[in-house]
């Protein structure tokens, strides 16, 4: 049999993903410390299964861009008409259809390193070519977008879109107001789309001020992605949005297309989108209470590692869920991620998962328990502390 090159070569689990399997079937307890579904973690808004009861819940009113009733409560949260915005199932599924909108087999989308591994997969399954842009690092000022890589990347591969993802996971860097004007006037110059993920901008940890979202940017064709996933810690309720704008006439053309791919799915379902009006209502606090634990598992994890002479850095962390450790190195990365879950019992997500530019990282999510947090990176520091002596 013969299959698609779409999911490339090895599809079966990798060592540390094999190495956990077999600790948990041998009954081993194990601290994630890079997981990042807040469902385990405590972390859900109230009246989420009020807002479900709904009769709407059980009508289906098939529209391509999502029920009415929600768009509207989009567009007074965030701005522009409610025509602009379309229900998905996940931001994974929006990204797979602005791919089929706006590449061919074969074509280039550019993609931010360091960055989520999960690009790749969604753009290798749609048969385009994910180009990457570097990332840089200066401490204490943080991460910053090399636009001199990203003009190279663009003109090399011709690129049908650029992703920017506001915040970066896992850096927890903003786009700064200098890099969205550069972003914006390169996408206009070489036609291409501007995709912004911004699932995580409420987020801010440590960011200064002159952040702003990319969406409804309307100098060059903008689609912003966004959903409950992260908003509201609800990745269960299957519901993100994507937001279009741009010069009127090419946003008009690329809402036109993407009503065509969206009806041949239809796949938000009911309950969600009824929901989302009453659920929108709940997020600011919410945000508030998410928020607190991250700056506290922020503060604690800097307690552990940072100081003067540390041979350990938390990498600084604009926003987001994950928080980056820098750490000395005795070993390879994998070597050190699997000796960590074996002697230690902790899971944590090495540097080269995410294309980091050499070894010696770990991402660390900020969204566990505060005990559970403390409890594993204690870990995290005495296993390395071991090694190096």
């Amino acid at each position: 049999m013969r299959f698609s090159g779409r999911l490339g070569p090895r599809t079966g689990q990798n060592a540390l993903s094999s190495l956990a399997a077999r600790l948990l079937a041998e009954g081993r307890p194990l601290i994630n410390i890079s997981d990042s579904n807040p469902t385990r973690h405590g972390l859900r808004p109230e009246g989420v299964l009020s807002a479900l009861s709904g009769g709407g819940a059980l009508e289906y009113r098939p529209d391509p861009r999502g029920l009415l009733s929600a768009r509207l409560a989009l567009a007074e949260r965030f701005g522009g008409e409610p025509s602009s915005y379309f229900l998905s199932a996940s931001t994974s599924e929006a990204y797979s259809w602005l791919f089929k909108l706006l590449c061919d087999p074969g074509d280039a989308v550019l993609v931010p390193r360091p960055g989520y591994p999960l690009f790749d997969s969604l753009a290798g399954l749609e048969a385009v070519r994910a180009v990457p842009y570097g990332l840089e690092y200066a401490h204490p000022a943080g991460w910053s977008i090399d636009l001199g890589s990203l003009r190279a990347a663009a003109t090399s591969s011709g690129a049908k879109a650029v992703v920017v993802i506001n915040p970066n996971n896992p850096t927890g860097s903003y786009a700064s107001s200098s890099e969205r004007e550069a972003i914006v006037s390169l996408c206009a110059e070489l036609g291409m789309a501007l995709v912004a993920d911004e699932v995580f901008y409420p987020y801010a940890i440590e960011s200064g001020p002159g952040r702003s979202r990319l969406a409804g940017e309307a100098r060059c064709l903008c689609f912003s992605l966004d959903g409950l996933s992260k908003l509201l810690c609800l990745p269960q309720m299957k519901l993100g949005w994507i937001r279009v704008s741009g010069p009127a006439p090419e946003a008009a053309e690329a809402a036109s297309r993407l009503e065509h791919i969206a009806d041949a799915f239809l796949s938000a379902g009911a309950p969600a989108m009824n929901a989302l009006p009453a659920l929108l209502g709940r997020a600011e606090p919410f945000v508030e209470t998410v928020l607190a634990r991250l700056s506290a598992n922020l503060d604690a994890a800097r307690a552990a590692f940072d100081g003067a002479g540390s041979p350990y850095r938390i990498l600084r962390c604009d926003g987001g869920w994950t928080a980056l450790l820098e750490y000395p190195r005795a070993a390879a990365e994998e070597a050190t991620a699997l000796g960590l879950l074996r002697d230690e019992g902790v899971f944590a997500q090495p540097g080269y998962f995410f294309d980091m530019e050499r070894d010696g990282y770990l991402a660390l999510s900020l969204i566990l328990e505060p005990d559970l947090f403390s409890e594993a990176i204690g870990r995290i520091r005495r296993y390395i502390d071991s090694s190096l002596a």
